[in-house]
């Protein structure tokens, strides 16, 4: 694929990337741009809510893969695997919105979840089944997480008889997207990380302050909805890394 992102030492911005995952989907350039360099750790003693130990590990090498540090903090420095967790753990997780009766037919990309079992079954089954048949992806050093990641994306077979791996990556890449731009009183965007990359102001209640001035950048920094001045946020219950 043709290099459209440039800008930074790694060769690419990863702020040109995020910008075009909704539009185009993703490119070989997502997977170019670096990556974390150390070993996954085990978990701080905080307890998750839906995710099991191996699961976690497995997501935050993955997610960081999608989204490494640079100038900014890295998917799991930003909460993204708790924002994940939580997910997994509520209504989007046991596919309470979701319509689960039969029949249930592949169907198309625009159609939709089309699985016979929640989104939380999804990440769980695929998760186990590309850990049987492969070193996990938590133990693998960078380049070996590009790769796999790379090949992930890239395939259009069945992971397991009923889960075609496209899904499961499609809804892989939206949660870990989601994650670094939700308001934090989902748990991700720690520190207001995404908001901050792409220079969004927020949930400001009041502009009138500065309603006239035009094509300048907005000096307030950002605020979420349940945002409480002077109140710290519980830092990300990420995976300690080795360097």
């Amino acid at each position: 694929m043709q290099d459209t992102y440039s800008g930074r030492t790694s060769g690419y911005s990863r702020r040109a990337v995020l910008r075009q995952i909704g539009a185009s989907g993703v490119s070989a350039a997502l997977f170019q741009l670096g990556g974390v360099k150390h070993a996954f750790a085990q978990l701080d003693d905080r307890p998750w809510s839906y995710l099991r130990d191996v699961e976690a590990r497995w997501l935050a090498a993955a997610c960081d893969t999608l989204i490494p540090e640079d100038d900014y903090p890295s998917a799991t420095q930003a909460g993204v695997v708790d924002f994940i967790d939580f997910q997994l753990a509520t209504d989007y997780g046991r596919g309470a919105r979701l319509y689960m009766q039969g029949p249930h037919d592949l169907g198309t990309p625009d159609q939709g979840y089309q699985l016979a079992f929640p989104p939380q079954m999804l990440f769980r089954r695929a998760i186990e089944t590309l850990s049987t048949n492969a070193p996990s992806l938590s133990d693998l050093d960078v380049e070996g997480r590009l790769t796999a990641m790379q090949d992930l994306s890239e395939r259009d077979d069945m992971l397991t008889d009923d889960i075609p791996t496209a899904t499961f990556f499609n809804e892989l890449l939206n949660l870990t997207n989601q994650g670094y731009f939700a308001d934090p009183m989902y748990l991700g965007n720690h520190d207001y990380a995404g908001w901050r990359m792409v220079g969004f102001p927020g949930a400001h209640a009041y502009y009138m302050h500065s309603v006239d001035d035009h094509n300048r950048p907005y000096p307030a920094p950002p605020m979420g909805v349940a945002h409480q001045p002077g109140a710290g946020s519980s830092p990300p219950r990420a995976i300690s890394a080795k360097r």
